[in-house]
């Protein structure tokens, strides 16, 4: 009888481990190239007419806090810019700059190395101050002063906040709105149970907009998450026995909270006409690339952050940010595999549609179009057309 205990506990308490200490991380592949990805875009699909500026104005994540020890720098390509992105081993701040040495073009996130507050090009040495850009010594010359203007680095307005590091990103300069701290995450209560990330092909407008779209929800998230991911096929399988019922409401704030949008959302499962497994969710969008979702449920409460940053015009990277309190690793696993269930279902809708400038709807879906007045905000006269951004990728 010992003898079944001593091979038993060993893997009880490995899986018990993982469960409630291991989070779980699901990365989408996304193996195409540069190219690739412009041949897919040009060739494969029509990308639609008018299309709104691919970079508004707003806060946009760059990577989730833990990405970036301190001491390290990192390479970031976005929003048709180069950011070098890093932080000091002495303070922990996080500075973000252009990337490419104001000297001979060298990339400050490839081989750059991080001294107290600066950093440091790989290519001759030159070392530039996180705090303003400025160009602070050259290891081989007296002449700092004749260069030392020209060389000045753009200095990105960045944010660390709620274990994430956002850039400000904004066509005219103009000054940022705050980012409101999400007390559960910042002082630790909730713990990051895991993550996902996906490549998305498909203008940034499209993604946020699946709050306001209350007719997709039946369509696309009703049938059971263990029948997959495939759209066309998961409602004929026997696992899609078995709904998922949703019900939400979308409205935008006004005045000095323009740039936030609320939504609500309500959700049950039902099967065989028995309902079960309630969700409530309380989503607040701040800008266009930010949405904070807080699901209350039977099993415990949980905080989700999701992160949208256009990489390319048709091109997005969406990430998913999951927190719960330490105890409740197994219902927070079960969480991100459903969550991660639907997104794919989304990506699978968004990759291969064309964007609608002005889309056919009834009355009942009059959310959509409050939702597209209200993103119209953040483009600006300045904001970088879509044939623009796009001609820069075709080299």
């Amino acid at each position: 009888m010992w003898i079944y205990y001593v091979v038993s506990i060993p893997p009880i308490l490995i899986l018990i481990y993982f469960i409630f200490f291991v989070p779980v991380n699901y990365k989408s592949k996304d193996s195409k190239d540069k190219r690739t990805a412009i041949n897919r875009s040009r060739k494969l699909r029509k990308n639609g007419k008018n299309i709104p500026p691919p970079f508004p104005n707003g806060w946009f994540c760059l990577m989730g806090s833990n990405e970036l020890e301190p001491g390290t720098a990192k390479d970031v390509n976005c929003l048709g810019e180069n950011f070098v992105v890093f932080r000091s081993a002495v303070t922990k701040e996080v500075y973000v700059l252009d990337a490419y040495c104001t000297h001979m073009g060298a990339n400050l996130g490839v081989g750059g190395i991080v001294k107290d507050e600066c950093i440091e090009c790989p290519f001759h040495q030159w070392k530039f101050s996180g705090k303003d850009g400025s160009l602070v010594s050259i290891p081989y010359s007296e002449d700092i002063k004749s260069v030392q203007k020209m060389a000045k680095m753009r200095k990105w307005i960045s944010k660390e906040i709620n274990k994430l590091i956002f850039v400000w990103y904004h066509a005219e300069n103009e000054e940022p709105w705050d980012i409101p701290i999400v007390q559960e995450v910042e002082n630790d209560k909730f713990w990051l149970h895991g993550t996902n990330d996906f490549i998305i092909y498909s203008h940034i407008q499209d993604i946020p907009e699946n709050g306001a779209d209350r007719a997709h929800l039946a369509t696309v998230h009703g049938p059971n998450i263990l029948a997959g991911t495939d759209i066309r096929t998961f409602r004929d399988k026997l696992l899609s026995i078995g709904l998922h019922l949703w019900d939400a409401k979308w409205n935008a704030c006004e005045g000095k909270l323009k740039h936030i949008a609320k939504a609500s959302i309500d959700h049950v499962v039902e099967v065989l006409k028995v309902k079960f497994f309630q969700l409530e969710a309380d989503v607040t969008q701040i800008g266009p690339g930010y949405v904070v979702l807080k699901l209350k449920t039977f099993y415990g409460n949980v905080t989700i952050l999701q992160t949208v940053t256009p990489i390319e015009p048709m091109k997005q990277r969406l990430m998913h940010f999951f927190y719960g309190t330490p105890w409740n690793g197994l219902f927070m696993k079960f969480t991100i595999f459903g969550e991660t269930v639907n997104v794919a279902r989304d990506a699978m809708v968004w990759d291969n549609k064309t964007f609608i400038r002005n889309p056919l709807l009834p009355k009942e879906e009059k959310q959509i179009r409050l939702y597209r007045n209200w993103f119209s905000q953040f483009y600006s006269e300045n904001s970088k057309s879509f044939q623009e951004a796009y001609n820069d990728l075709s080299w």
